[in-house]
């Protein structure tokens, strides 16, 4: 009988590069950009490994991951790459030009066949993420075998802590003379990313709704937040790209959600029903290919509710299997570890979500209470935090704080321990640029929320939040790219749930350029599927007030106040105040409508 397999273990030196942007480039031209990679790894990058003595273990489509027995050629390969690369697109645009993030650490790897894995190379993946373009971020251990042989300044970045690794990272940025600054410019629309197209999404999973099939219809939350559990784990691994639930497609609601997901180029679908008995739960999931709707794969789990985070996990490693390669799997041995271990955590966080949905004073107030139960539980929930944060902002926004500056603060302090436990946590990201935005500070909300769009960008919720913050509060060239990603998303997603709210944030940016009628139009639209949203009549008054109907501007502030009374003018005003950040011009154009009105 043969004894337990020994791993085999060694030292070594561990690269990770990844290309900056790649989604936005492939989506400008994909040949080009292929064509690109190609010619760059055969030219520079492959010869300056051999030179170096590395071995390439794993070469995906935007990076490398690369072994060395030495940490001085390793370090030495990372600094000729970074300014090979900056010689090689100088005279680009930034917009076209291939930057990359290089992570460094030494540590012990695991072999398995001409693969490694473990922590020494999970710690030099989430360091690549901390450098900026052109740079590199080296983990202490690199920097302290290197700062005496090789002839280069190293900035201490402290202890950092990264995502899917239990302590913290001592980090160091090894200057290389041409990484990016740390804080980006503004850029002009057509030099930033954009909402993905239906042409971008090969390899795609959508992530239908699991239906809820509990007697109990007050445990559909059980369901939803399995599915969004699923969506968190699987958004992590790169190469797939999910996408969040059937809301998402033209048909979703109506017709024939199949035909949706083949319009936009996704190959996947999981599916399934959840049911809850007691303290038992039985979850049924499948996974369709989506030309045929063939069945890849499905299976049925019947579980104490207790093993809920076990199910998930099963769950999504089953679909990395079915459709990811090797590089994908091992992403996954990363990414599964689940977001707490406290049940009655968990299901207080998905409770809370569900409440808040509705924003009436009502339900937000016990969300709240709720949220703030789940971070007591297990104070380590980023998922928690976050949520305590948006509920504090939804009630700051909706006039019905009692304390409003003190909700700010709080929220503010929730939404950063909640980025601290999950900084690259696309959800959590969404938030910080949330509360930022209605905190003033307009350019770190936007930094957030393009950070949020990079690490998942399929998810239109995120997209359509960054939109709203450029077009509120920034520059002419903000406001343009706000209307056209707004535009690419209602185009792509025309049902999703967020679709009223995007209508709104169009109807404002409207205002702003004194385009008075198209804002009506489209606060319209909004009121069409959400007649009960007071700030979209605030908006619809106040661009009839410019066009001088006054009877009708009135009608519209009397129907917002219906729906809520803390919704006042005076409200909105202080509102914009700071969502434009103090820019009296704008905070002017955007509430002249009423005072025309004499509703101010």
């Amino acid at each position: 009988m043969k004894g337990p397999k020994v791993l085999e273990r060694r030292l070594a030196a561990i690269l990770a590069a990844d290309l900056v942007g790649y989604s936005r480039l492939m989506g400008q031209d994909e040949a080009g950009t292929l064509a690109r990679m190609t010619a760059l790894r055969q030219d520079l990058l492959m010869p300056l490994v051999a030179e170096h003595r590395g071995r390439i273990v794993k070469l995906m489509g935007d990076g490398l991951l690369v072994e060395f027995a030495s940490v001085v050629d390793a370090a030495g390969c990372a600094i000729a790459w970074q300014k090979g690369m900056a010689k090689r697109e100088a005279g680009r645009p930034d917009s076209e030009a291939l930057r990359f993030r290089i992570g460094l650490n030494l540590g012990d790897v695991i072999l398995e066949g001409d693969d490694i894995y473990g922590d020494g190379v999970n710690v030099a993946a989430r360091l690549e993420a901390k450098a900026p373009a052109g740079g590199i971020c080296a983990a202490r251990s690199v920097v302290d075998l290197i700062k005496d042989r090789l002839p280069v300044t190293c900035h201490d970045l402290g202890e950092l802590q990264v995502k899917n690794i239990a302590r913290p990272v001592h980090s160091f940025l090894i200057a290389t003379g041409v990484e990016a600054e740390p804080e980006p410019r503004s850029k002009k629309p057509d030099e930033e990313a954009r909402p993905p197209r239906p042409q971008q999404a090969q390899g795609s999973i959508a992530v239908f709704p699991l239906k809820s099939l509990s007697a109990d219809p007050d445990d559909a939350y059980i369901a939803e937040g399995i599915g969004t559990e699923i969506i968190a784990m699987l958004a992590q691994v790169p190469g797939l790209r999910v996408v969040a639930s059937a809301a998402t497609f033209g048909t979703a609601g109506k017709g024939d959600p199949w035909g949706a997901v083949r319009d936009l180029n996704i190959h996947y679908v999981l599916s399934g029903t959840v049911r809850r008995a007691g303290d038992r739960i039985k979850v049924v999931a499948e996974l369709s290919e989506t030309s045929e709707r063939s069945q890849l794969w499905s299976n049925s789990y019947q579980r104490q509710l207790a093993d809920i985070f076990a199910v998930q996990e099963e769950i999504g490693g089953a679909i990395v299997a079915a459709v990811g390669g090797e590089f994908q799997r091992e992403e996954w041995r990363r990414a599964r570890r689940p977001s707490t271990h406290n049940l009655d955590a968990w299901e207080l966080v998905q409770k809370a979500r569900s409440l808040n949905l509705p924003v009436n004073r009502d339900s937000v107030g016990e969300a709240l209470d709720l949220a703030q139960r789940a971070v007591v539980l297990d104070p380590d929930y980023a998922a928690a935090h976050a949520a305590v944060a948006s509920i504090l902002m939804q009630r700051v926004i909706n006039g019905t704080s009692p304390e409003a500056e003190k909700d700010r603060a709080r929220a503010l302090s929730a939404v950063e321990s909640a980025t601290e436990l999950a900084p690259d946590d696309p959800m959590v990201l969404r938030t910080l640029g949330n509360v930022w935005s209605n905190c003033g500070k307009h350019q770190k909300a936007i930094r957030a929320l393009r950070r949020a769009v990079e690490v998942a960008p399929f998810d239109f919720h995120s997209w359509g939040r960054l939109a709203r913050t450029l077009a509120y509060g920034g520059s002419e060239d903000e406001l343009r790219e706000g209307h056209e990603i707004l535009d690419r998303i209602l185009a792509t997603a025309p049902n999703h749930p967020m679709v009223p709210y995007w209508h709104y944030f169009k109807a404002n940016a409207l205002v702003r350029e004194g385009r008075y009628e198209d804002a009506v139009r489209f606060a319209r639209l909004s009121l069409d599927r959400q007649p009960r949203y007071a700030g979209a009549w605030l908006t619809l008054a106040n661009a009839l007030g410019h066009l001088g109907e006054i009877q009708e501007a009135r009608l519209a502030m009397s129907r917002a106040q219906r729906h809520n009374p803390a919704m006042t003018p005076a409200h909105l005003a202080k509102q914009i105040a700071i969502l434009t950040g103090g820019q009296s011009a704008e905070a002017e154009r955007s509430l002249s409508g009423l005072r025309a009105a004499g509703l101010l």
